[in-house]
């Protein structure tokens, strides 16, 4: 049974962490580029262009670094899955949005087709070295799309850290295939660089342009990428000139030591040239790294086309069917059934340069809008934060549309007229059902948003969920805290994956943390709290994605949960939570549960200094003892004094500047008590059924490693329930601290 992903404002969210850094981005545009483009395409581009194909190379590096800008700017201010299509939709939306998605879909299925074909003609020579018969091409081409889709449908995707060193092997193995073959160059082949003229030149980059695609991917997965204003233009541009040095250079190897009309006619050139000067091992050396290189580009070619089909799917442009995402592996396996299936009707086709220009044409229209999506972006939305924005007003956009345009004249007819076909049978489709679809789905968002925006809090309560037995103690502090600000409680559960998984591992685990935050949901609404949201975050770090969900949702206080920290490992791994908590961006409340669970609150006791944190107690308590209706003991110690036998600060003041708008309906009781030990002090006030409040103490980690606190030592002394309030306050974090923590800033 399928399950269809929440909209925003609905009852569940799942959301991944931004865990791809700026290696694994570029990695990943890297692979996508470095495929079946260079494996296959490199030899047709020499037999229509001679040795000057070295130039057209460089060329569509030229042209398509225009392009390659403005997805920089586009992705650093709109870091949203979908690529392409999503930033037509946001500038310019209705038909244009649809029809460069109807475009782009297309084009990354015949992409993938590509790259089937290219695993093929790799593939195929390898078997029928170990069988008496020939192999039909199409067979392992249209098994891998499949294979890989239902993969895709399980949701198996290579780890980042794997999908790198992947990449780096691919790139090392064409390398070493340079450096070894560079010596067996004939210059005198570069004598008649150009037999075929500018034109052939030309015909060879509307050729090849497919190979200089896989910037897109990167922006395809910009929701994913760590610190995107920054991260993804910079992968961007880096995926694309090193995949355009290492194409020059192995065209360069490839034209001079084959005649460029046998490379024309080659449907695997550097097999051929590695046979020719490295003899069988270089032979088995080329296949196997193509067979590699186009495993991984289709690949990658899956899962970018189901997440645009899914993404228009969404939208309302296409049947809802598609954005529809299985309850057990959490993938959109419709989308992918759908684009799997189209490729591997065209693999089957099989005519590799007639499948690369009809690629190429939907691509470039595409390419074409997403530059004059730039301009438009530019006039409807001024405002908008763009983090990268391109110099020299609208002239990158503009040079972005005209080299695209310049790439289409050179097609063959019949590409043009198959591709112009395409387009007018998209716009049939939505006059007669995404236009319509599109506008139901638009007023239903409408209704939703203004809904929400009637219910919405400006104060907001992040409460992780992850014991059990500490549930009910967090909803009851965090419910009493939202009645007094009237907040929104959101109760999150991280599902917290290894660094070797990918996190869309943790879709299949989501469903457990599923019931907990229904019954804290239901303790809320007991609570008499009842505007409540859930999300479930998936992340490599439990402490991470608390920090970063509270960032995203702009909350305004954090309430968690802690055992007593008995052994130097649990201390240990609590100084790490400190370390992190410390740092978060609101308020916080740690809730160490006593033996009675707040089952009987007789008095909320509350211990109060000179510091920041205890002033935010003081003013907490009174919410805790409406809640409770409980009386209200507020005490602070005179003679505490510095290592100078100074005092700390003057009791009485205290009490009178942390209480001067403290205000209980129950009255309350202030106190203060002469001890040299604040500590024996406090816990001398402590009585069965009180409910202790006080301000987390100062410390650095090493200070909070080895030594307990006054909040701990009530707590194991006593068994009474502990709340200790921090205030946030911006500082700079110790070295020490961040070690510990391990939450460097992105």
């Amino acid at each position: 049974m399928a399950e269809r992903i929440p909209l925003p404002g609905e009852e569940h969210e799942v959301r991944l962490t931004r865990s791809l850094g700026l290696l694994t981005a570029t990695m990943l545009g890297v692979g996508a580029m470095i495929g079946a483009g260079i494996f296959i395409l490199s030899g047709l581009a020499a037999g229509v262009a001679g040795p000057a194909a070295t130039v057209s190379y460089l060329v569509v590096g030229l042209m398509t670094l225009f392009t390659a800008l403005s997805y920089c700017e586009l992705a650093a201010a709109i870091p949203i899955a979908g690529g392409g299509y999503t930033f037509v939709h946001e500038a310019i939306g209705g038909f244009t949005a649809f029809i460069t998605g109807w475009s782009m879909v297309f084009g990354l299925v015949v992409s993938a087709a590509l790259y089937s074909i290219g695993f093929a003609e790799h593939f195929t020579p390898l078997v029928e070295l170990a069988l008496p018969y020939t192999l039909n091409r199409a067979i392992p081409a249209a098994a891998l799309i499949a294979l890989l889709a239902l993969l895709n449908v399980k949701g198996t995707k290579e780890a980042g850290h794997t999908q790198n060193l992947f990449t780096l092997a691919k790139v090392a193995i064409l390398v070493v295939f340079v450096v070894l073959c560079f010596r067996f160059v004939e210059w005198g082949r570069f004598e008649d660089f150009t037999p075929f003229g500018v034109a052939g030149v030309l015909t060879a980059t509307s050729l090849i342009y497919i190979s200089f695609f896989g910037f897109e991917q990167i922006s395809d997965a910009a929701e994913e990428v760590k610190n995107p204003e920054k991260n993804v233009p910079r992968a961007i541009l880096l995926a694309l000139t090193i995949p355009t040095i290492i194409y020059v250079l192995v065209v360069l190897i490839s034209v001079g030591i084959i005649d460029y009309e046998v490379l024309g006619r080659a449907p695997a050139p550097l097999a051929i040239i590695a046979a020719a000067v490295l003899g069988d091992y270089g032979l088995l050396f080329v296949l196997i790294a193509g067979i590699l290189s186009t495993i991984s580009a289709l690949n990658a070619a899956v899962l970018t086309t189901s997440r645009v089909t899914y993404a228009i799917a969404r939208d309302g442009f296409m049947p809802a069917l598609l954005a529809r995402v299985g309850a057990r592996f959490r993938t959109p396996h419709w989308a992918i059934a759908a684009t799997g299936a189209l490729a591997i009707i065209i693999a089957v086709m099989g005519n590799v340069r007639f499948v690369a220009h009809l690629t190429n044409f939907c691509l470039l229209f595409a390419l074409i809008v997403v530059n004059f999506s730039v301009i438009m972006l530019r006039r409807r939305r001024p405002e908008l934060r763009r983090p990268f924005r391109l110099p020299f007003g609208h002239l990158i956009p503009v040079l972005g549309i005209a080299s695209n345009l310049l790439m289409m004249l050179f097609m063959e007819w019949g590409t043009y007229l198959l591709g112009i076909s395409y387009l007018a049978a998209g716009g049939l489709v939505y006059l007669a059902y995404s236009k319509g679809a599109k506008r139901t789905l638009e007023r239903e968002r409408v209704i939703r948003f203004l809904m929400a925006k009637q219910a919405r809090k400006e104060y907001k309560i992040l409460v992780p969920i992850a014991n059990p037995d500490t549930m009910k103690s967090l909803v009851t502090v965090a419910a009493a805290i939202a009645k007094k600000f009237d907040a929104e409680i959101l109760l999150l559960s991280v599902v917290e994956v290894p660094y070797y998984v990918p996190l869309e591992r943790g879709f299949a685990r989501a469903g457990d943390y599923r019931p907990q935050l229904t019954l804290a949901e239901k303790i809320c609404e007991r609570e008499g709290v009842t505007d409540v949201k859930r999300m479930i975050k998936i992340a490599h770090r439990l402490s991470y994605g608390i920090l970063e969900t509270a960032r995203e949702e702009n909350c305004n206080f954090i309430v968690m949960g802690r055992v007593s920290r008995r052994t130097l490992g649990d201390r240990l791994l609590a100084t790490v939570i400190d370390a992190v908590l410390e740092h978060a961006p609101c308020d916080v409340a740690v809730v160490r549960p006593g033996a009675d669970d707040l089952a009987d609150v007789k008095r909320v006791l509350v211990a109060v200094s000179g510091s920041a944190n205890s002033r935010l107690a003081a003013e907490l308590a009174p919410a805790f003892a409406d809640r409770f209706e409980a009386k209200l003991r507020v005490v602070t110690v005179s003679g505490a004094t510095d290592e100078f036998g100074v005092p700390r600060y003057t009791a009485r003041s205290v009490l009178d500047e942390v209480l001067c708008d403290v205000e209980c309906r129950h009255g309350f009781e202030r106190e203060v008590v002469h001890a040299d030990d604040v500590t024996e002090a406090v816990m001398s006030e402590v009585k069965p059924g009180d409910l202790v409040v006080m301000g987390a103490r100062k410390g650095g980690a090493w200070e909070q490693l080895l030594f307990k606190s006054i909040p701990e030592e009530v707590y194991e002394r006593v068994g009474n329930t502990v709340v200790v309030i921090k205030k946030f306050l911006p500082v700079r974090r110790g070295r020490l601290q961040r070690l510990l923590s391990g939450a460097a800033a992105s």
